[in-house]
């Protein structure tokens, strides 16, 4: 039961009614709320921030019953997952952790998905679209979230119905769908599906805009239970095939939503979804819900169920955030001195002793990149940029070794090329092109190079660091004219753990 802040004592006819003890235990119990309620880490924030808070607020009451459900489902033995699936789960994606649980998305989402058994004849059974939202903060675990319970259910499938589904063996399938927004990600998810994949025996593929035709047509061949795609090449494969590629697709999981449901790829996005006649599931995943996006789900797919974790649209605890104000001296208005000091600081501390140090520089638009970089190496600081202007190829070769594991320092032999007193650091200066899903394992800083439009972008370029349970720094540099007074409250906001709007 939630109690208001505002308690009315009893009247005197219902005083009578309550004993002594019941009435201390009361005013005990509504205490306990109010100092709950003044210490809690899902207070809005920041204030008064205009245009930049775009964001659904979660209200702290429907929060509070998902803490207690993650914490009772505290191991994979605990969910419904096939042996084959965890087997593969602990060999591979778990395999160096000592301690091997859910997150708290991981475990309510499984928990929730996986809760009815699998259909006995897909076939005959009558269509019935179950639609799920998984909302959680930034590097939680949420690829897993899903790919979990999507591997449970082919597989079941599978046993359950297996001359259904192996029935025509000439016939060309898709029987699952991951869209992602970028080439990059179609990458990065499908080697986690091939890495799980190879013990639990499915056949997965990728198709994005860097995919040549030849591939394209080869996946109209196949039969497969996996494909990980971007929009516009798969209704452009769906178009070539007749819209019968699909005729077999059941399960389509919406990976960074917000962004696939926004005005860039919304319409693309929803030709994809309706267009499978038999399918039954149908997953939303994101780490931030635009009130946008909301609106467009709940228009859309009025019965949805939403599965929020606990700290949506907070930025980490291990993750601490500070705002350099570059009006003060010596910097004078001057962001690049504010950034080279800054870079020289991070040099010179012996937070990673012996360790390279990673950072990613996010600026607002891509034409500032190429000046950002040329005026660091000048200064003989290694800096690489990265914007959509690059191939594949080449992004790739970038973000390999931002995403890598840590290196030492006696291991690199080509750590400073440009060769100066900046002996540690590997400086990445890109664009949001590189703030979505990336799973960056040896970045610890991120560097706020411009104040992000919304608190959508800030929640996104932060979550680059600090990822499942590691540590991270996030500084934003900011000028007079872009220091107001919500900016200012920035920092105090994230760093006590209020959720963002």
């Amino acid at each position: 039961m939630i109690l208001s802040k505002n308690v009315i004592a009893p009247s005197g006819a219902q005083r009578s009614r309550w004993s002594h003890d019941d009435f201390r235990r009361q005013k005990a119990v509504v205490k306990q709320f109010q100092e709950r309620q003044q210490s809690t880490p899902y207070l809005i924030g920041p204030p008064n921030a205009g245009g930049f808070s775009v964001l659904k607020n979660i209200d702290y009451e429907d929060r509070l019953p998902l803490n207690a459900t993650a914490a009772r489902l505290s191991s994979f033995e605990s969910l419904r997952l096939l042996p084959v699936v965890r087997n593969a789960l602990y060999g591979r994606p778990l395999r160096h952790l000592d301690e091997k649980r859910p997150s708290a998305i991981q475990a309510l989402a499984i928990q929730k998905i996986m809760r009815l058994p699998p259909p006995t004849n897909l076939h005959k059974m009558k269509v019935k679209l179950k639609s799920y939202l998984l909302a959680a903060e930034t590097g939680s675990g949420k690829t897993l979230a899903y790919l979990l319970p999507l591997f449970s259910m082919l597989k079941e499938e599978e046993l359950q119905n297996a001359p259904a589904v192996w029935g025509l063996p000439e016939k060309p399938y898709i029987r699952s769908i991951i869209l992602v927004p970028t080439a990059e990600l179609v990458q990065q998810v499908l080697a986690q599906v091939k890495d799980m994949c190879h013990d639990i025996k499915l056949a997965s593929a990728g198709l994005s805009q860097e995919t040549s035709r030849g591939v394209a047509d080869g996946i109209r061949k196949k039969q497969l239970d996996i494909l990980v795609a971007t929009p516009v090449p798969l209704l452009k494969l769906i178009h070539r095939t007749d819209w019968s590629i699909l005729d077999d697709c059941r399960k389509i999981i919406v990976d960074e939503a917000d962004s696939l449901m926004d005005r860039s790829f919304k319409n693309e996005t929803q030709e994809i979804l309706d267009t499978p006649p038999r399918l039954e599931t149908l997953i939303f995943c994101s780490a931030t819900i635009p009130k946008t996006f909301d609106r467009t789900l709940a228009q859309t797919y009025p019965n949805m169920e939403r599965i929020v974790a606990p700290h949506l649209h907070q930025i980490p605890r291990r993750v601490t955030f500070s705002t350099v104000d570059t009006s003060a001296r010596p910097f004078f208005n001057d962001k690049r001195k504010a950034l080279v000091e800054t870079l020289y600081n991070l040099d010179r501390n012996d937070s990673d002793p012996g360790k390279v140090k990673r950072i990613v520089i996010f600026v607002n638009h891509r034409e500032s990149v190429p000046d950002l970089v040329a005026y660091l190496n000048d200064l003989k600081i290694h800096a690489v940029g990265l914007t959509r202007d690059n191939s594949l190829e080449e992004r790739s070769s970038m973000m390999r070794e931002f995403i890598r594991p840590t290196q030492l320092l006696k291991d690199v032999t080509d750590l400073n090329p440009v060769t100066g007193s900046v002996k540690t650091l590997r400086v990445l200066v890109t664009t949001d092109i590189f703030s979505r899903g990336i799973d960056m394992q040896s970045v610890r800083t991120i560097i706020l190079f411009d104040v992000p439009f919304s608190s959508i972008d800030l929640i996104h370029r932060a979550g680059r660091t600090g990822r499942m349970g590691r540590r991270g720094r996030v500084i934003l540099l900011a000028t007079k004219s872009e220091m107001r007074p919500w900016l200012r409250g920035l920092a105090t906001t994230i760093n006590k753990g209020y959720a963002l709007v």
